[in-house]
């Protein structure tokens, strides 16, 4: 099985004195007394010297290197030992079979052990015949011990006291143990059960400590802690951030310095948020996607927004300048980024990965028309795409956060293929290794499973959900549009556009 992991982050720097908290050069000595005949001459030490900033081109040059070498790898991400032909089960279940799997319900009054363990074994042929991520997670030598271990559990817990409702008391055990026995298997950003998300098991989350500030990572006890980042004054210097599932494990002093850390926070997008906006600050286009589908509350103005992004990408495309912000993004359709992308860039699907599609009995039912169809039951499709990069000049700030997923994570994925563009605020969710979800239901208990029928890597064949692609510039995702306008003063970057 896969184990997710953290990226490494290739960047080239030629910088600076030691480990030391950064500050403003120190003010000249007082001059040294006189000596006299009782006092020895006193030698006063030279002031060191303030630290040169870090150089921003040859930061923005380290960071395309690192990525230009990404696309330019030729050998493909090898998923055939994932996806086997799978003919034998393209009559596993009945048409009413069918149905019920994929109508949503409610259990009824007597919902009896025997029910739930018949739901047992529907979830698991579930995952066995449709799941897209089954064989890359273990196959049935993984999930058919687990499945046996929960009808174990089930078959095990205590009798119903008088009163008690056995619908909500065999439903409710049924989604807690489910969860307890796959949770540590399922390293999946999209998978749910019923109430319950594996994700909130593994994700990492962006921890720092606020207000120290280091002019390098040379001398430092362990640099895997220190981060780039944008001081107060908008220049590129370091501070102590990391990833972690809760903070536990983090140190509480590195370098001589005691560390207060805390959990960087999420854009919270409101329904009145517009899907997509445009505006500018001193000049600079500032370009803002909070989701890529049209919520219900004014599902037209933001049908026309998501259009108007999918349309407008070549007139950015000579922007010397560009902040394009997609915090909070949750996702939706990959078609609207991909518009905006051949427009500004002039490729659509730039990045280097692997997707396959996984035609079982029920994704062919469900999805069907040519991208499932039902001819090719039985069997994987998909491609393996090599990168595509695109050489541009001008930076392109990307703003993102823990609350970018799905086609949020595709817009920064794209973005990781263009000349000059660095990400700032925090990792994101890590949600793209299973595609194409659906929602079924258990026969029995209505209990609604939420899972994908396909297998997507990106880039690499490191599977990155819960902790998703890491950014270049490590800062307080809500503080993340303020910190990108002191780094263009600071450096003169609106000046030179």
């Amino acid at each position: 099985m896969k184990k997710s992991g953290l990226l490494p982050l290739l960047l080239v720097f030629a910088l600076l004195a030691g480990c030391a908290p950064a500050a403003e050069s120190p003010a000249s000595p007082s001059p040294a007394p006189a000596s006299t005949p009782f006092q020895e001459p006193i030698d006063t030490p030279e002031p060191t010297p303030a630290p040169d900033p870090v150089d921003f081109r040859e930061f923005l040059d380290g960071v395309n290197a690192a990525r230009k070498a990404i696309a330019a790898q030729e050998e493909p991400i090898d998923v055939s030992a994932y996806t086997p032909d799978f003919h034998e089960q393209n009559h596993t279940f009945t048409e009413e079979e069918m149905e019920r799997l994929t109508t949503a319900h409610e259990a009824g009054w007597r919902l009896t052990l025997e029910d739930v363990l018949d739901d047992v074994d529907a979830f698991f042929l579930l995952l066995q015949t449709t799941y897209g991520a089954y064989y890359y997670f273990g196959g049935d030598g993984v999930f058919l011990p687990i499945r046996d271990a929960v009808k174990e559990e089930l078959a095990a817990i205590r009798p119903l006291s008088p009163g008690n409702r056995e619908d909500i008391f065999y439903l409710w055990n049924l989604e807690d143990i489910l969860y307890k026995h796959l949770s540590p298997v399922l390293v999946d950003g999209h998978f749910r059960i019923g109430r319950y998300a594996p994700q909130d098991t593994f994700a990492k989350y962006m921890y720092y400590v606020p207000n120290l500030y280091l002019d390098s990572m040379e001398g430092a006890e362990n640099p895997d802690y220190l981060k780039p980042t944008i001081g107060p004054d908008g220049r590129i210097c370091y501070w102590y951030a990391a990833l972690s599932h809760d903070g536990s494990d983090l140190p509480g002093t590195l370098d001589g310095n005691p560390l207060k850390w805390q959990q960087a926070l999420r854009t919270t997008n409101g329904g009145d948020a517009p899907a997509f906006s445009e505006s500018e600050w001193e000049g600079v286009p500032v370009l803002t996607s909070r989701r890529m589908s049209a919520g219900r509350e004014n599902a037209d103005a933001d049908e026309q927004a998501l259009q108007r992004l999918a349309g407008c990408g070549g007139e950015y495309a000579g922007s010397p300048l560009l902040i394009f912000d997609v915090r909070g993004n949750g996702g939706g359709s990959d078609r609207y980024i991909m518009g905006w992308f051949q427009g500004w860039a002039g490729t659509d699907n730039p990045t280097r990965g692997t997707a396959a599609h996984r035609y079982s009995q029920l994704s062919c039912r469900i999805i069907g028309n040519d991208y499932y169809p039902a001819s090719r039951m039985g069997t994987w499709g998909g491609f393996c795409r090599e990168g595509t990069w695109a050489e541009r000049s001008g930076p392109v700030f990307v703003l993102q956060d823990k609350g970018a997923a799905s086609s949020g994570e595709t817009a920064v994925a794209f973005f990781r293929m263009a000349a000059d563009t660095l990400f700032v605020g925090g990792p994101i969710l890590g949600c793209a290794l299973v595609p194409n979800n659906q929602t079924f239901y258990l026969p029995h208990s209505g209990l609604s499973c939420y899972f994908g029928t396909g297998l997507a890597f990106c880039e690499t064949d490191e599977n990155r959900d819960g902790v998703g692609f890491l950014p270049d510039l490590w800062v307080e995702p809500t503080e993340a549009l303020e910190a990108v306008e002191r780094l263009i003063e600071y450096y003169g970057l609106n000046a030179e556009a």
